[in-house]
């Protein structure tokens, strides 16, 4: 119990600076288990953003069922989408992060959306504390970049 309450007392401070700036913000998620969904959820939850669009390849129907139980109404749950149909959610949600695997990284791109590689391979753990601390900096990386200022839907242009 101490390890833990030390850890979060030295989490959520630097979590909170994370929270201001990226309260308010939309997330998108589709991953390969239903299991990563439920975790980065609850990680987007902590830094203030709201998950819109939520789904998972190999999804079950219970799955499904704590999906929608855990994320708010309107939320948009998805079971082995295909590209055009995720691209079309992220332009209707306007998303400002999507998290995915390689296979969404370029429909990300493509949509001037910021993204987050969330498979196996990574290079910096995103799991404990620590992990936590490293996934909100990369979400505030991503989202807060000044890049996105010149991106078409962002600006009053539409593509």
């Amino acid at each position: 119990r101490d390890l833990v309450r030390r850890e979060l007392a030295e989490l959520y401070p630097k979590l909170r600076e994370f929270r201001r700036a990226l309260t308010g913000k939309k997330a998108a998620i589709y991953v390969g288990g239903a299991f990563k969904a439920f975790s980065l959820i609850k990680a987007f939850r902590l830094l203030g953003m709201q998950v819109v669009l939520v789904g998972s390849q190999t999804g079950t129907a219970e799955d499904y069922r704590e999906l929608h139980d855990i994320t708010d109404p309107g939320t948009i749950i998805v079971d082995d989408s295909n590209p055009l149909e995720l691209s079309a959610f992220l332009q209707e949600q306007d998303v400002d992060i999507f998290v995915g695997g390689v296979k969404e990284r370029p429909i990300a791109y493509k949509l001037g959306v910021g993204f987050c590689d969330h498979n196996h391979e990574r290079k910096i753990p995103l799991e404990g504390f620590v992990g936590m601390l490293n996934f909100a900096q990369e979400v505030y990386n991503t989202v807060m970049s000044p890049v996105w200022r010149f991106v078409p839907r962002r600006t009053a242009e539409k593509v």
